[in-house]
């Protein structure tokens, strides 16, 4: 009987350290994501007014920050090409058709831009 409860517990505790175990796995990430700071890249985002013309989820009279993601999944330069499109007033469509320049936000720290960058691109 001592030999079987001995056992039991022995199981009892392998099997909460692998449940243990695993949970604590490091999480794979892209590298936007592990260098985001998500709390600061929305508060650039609501002082520079992008979400006047951007939502997350929904097209407004830009695209959302997840089609914006989508278009750029698997891009290799997408985080450079963001970042220049927000410095530098490219022209941007806008869901009615018509063209205008999209606001220039190059007055910002460059890390702080690179952080909102990597924000759009990991919704």
């Amino acid at each position: 009987m001592k030999y079987n409860t001995q056992f039991a517990f022995g199981l009892l505790g392998a099997t909460l350290l692998a449940v243990v175990t695993s949970a604590c796995a490091p999480i794979t990430r892209t590298p936007a994501e592990q260098v985001c700071d998500p709390l600061a890249a929305k508060k650039m985002a609501l002082k520079d007014h992008c979400l006047a013309c951007h939502s997350m989820t929904r097209q407004k009279g830009g695209p959302s920050f997840n089609a914006i993601a989508a278009k750029y999944h698997g891009n290799p330069n997408a985080e450079a090409e963001l970042y220049e499109h927000l410095t530098t007033g490219d022209v941007s469509r806008m869901s009615d058709g018509n063209t205008q320049y999209h606001k220039c936000i190059a007055n910002e720290n460059p890390e702080k831009i690179r952080n909102m960058v990597r924000w759009i691109l990991v919704q």
